[in-house]
């Protein structure tokens, strides 16, 4: 088992050490990083951290915290090809790609660090160039060095390259639809990290991003729509802030869905079977079905299946 420890660069001076933890990591609630200071699992530039001491740029923050047992996670990771340069990856959902707030062991990236991935060594240098959220299942890939990690990153984020993702949402969705627009968050809103979707950012946007997004449906039933999503650009969110904020939320979306309080409830572990019904499935129906690129003047192409879990609610 991998051991946890957290570095920070300050990039924002002048806040307290207290009020940029709380700010920044909201998986832990003031009085919980209160906490964490005073029991010194805390430094900043390797000295015990003071609560009310202002931070500087560049001040470095190393967080140590308590080994507790993590939630569980679907390790059910299948490799889908093997290159000289590349290892494609089928990520199922509910794992994490990266560690982050109470995920660090039950992580992709820990899994391949530790050999934990059926068919694969463990891995020292880990470069994952495509990444999911949690919920999101499909094609993940990773490098096998830094250059050619940077060499796939911009060949994916060109024009050339084909990003495909396959999504159910709720609602009669149109033949095809092209969605051009803006990304950002709003100050005050409920869900720190929840986006909005629009053809111009309002003047209090927060980081409006441009995205693009081409929409074609696969099928209808039940009030239901399978989509192929196509991405254009590549931001956060992107399918899911701009489908929900189009008023077509993805099924069992616990932010973008039909109810944001929902996800108040789940970050509580607190879901009730209403809650439940409303999702439909116990993860966001978001499949990541396909990557191509051209790398060294070849072309790469990697795929993977639709969860029979997605489909099978559009056939009932």
């Amino acid at each position: 088992m991998l051991t946890r420890t957290s570095k920070t660069i300050v990039k924002t001076p002048g806040k307290t050490v207290l009020d940029y933890l709380a700010d920044r990591f909201t998986y832990r609630s003031s009085s919980g990083w209160l906490d964490e200071i005073k029991a010194g699992r805390v430094l900043v530039n390797d000295s015990p951290a003071n609560p009310s001491q202002i931070l500087e740029l560049d001040d470095a923050i190393n967080y140590n915290p308590i080994p507790k047992p993590e939630p569980e996670v679907n390790p059910n990771v299948a490799v889908i090809d093997e290159t000289d340069d590349f290892i494609a990856l089928d990520k199922p959902p509910n794992l994490p790609c990266h560690p982050a707030g109470c995920f660090f062991n039950n992580t992709l990236w820990a899994m391949l660090k530790t050999g934990r991935v059926k068919g694969l060594d463990p891995m020292d240098n880990i470069h994952l160039v495509s990444r999911l959220d949690r919920e999101t299942s499909g094609v993940v890939l990773v490098a096998k060095s830094p250059k050619a990690a940077k060499l796939a990153s911009d060949a994916i984020n060109a024009s050339t390259a084909t990003r495909e993702y396959v999504v159910l949402i709720e609602g009669v969705f149109p033949d095809h639809l092209e969605a051009e627009g803006f990304l950002w968050t709003s100050p005050n809103q409920t869900i720190h990290k929840k986006r909005q979707f629009g053809a111009i950012p309002p003047a209090n946007a927060i980081n409006p991003e441009s995205a693009k997004t081409t929409f074609e449906t696969i099928a209808r039933n039940n009030g239901l729509s399978l989509l192929s999503a196509t991405l254009h650009t590549g931001r956060t969110h992107q399918i899911r802030a701009t489908l929900a904020s189009l008023g077509f939320p993805v099924v069992g979306d616990k932010i973008y869905g039909l109810d944001e309080t929902i996800f108040l409830r789940f970050i509580d572990d607190a879901l009730t079977q209403q809650d439940q019904d409303k999702l439909k499935l116990d993860r966001q129906a978001l499949h990541a079905k396909k990557i191509a690129f051209s790398y060294n003047q070849k072309q790469m192409e990697f795929i993977a299946n639709t969860p029979d879990e997605i489909t099978n609610l559009i056939r009932k």
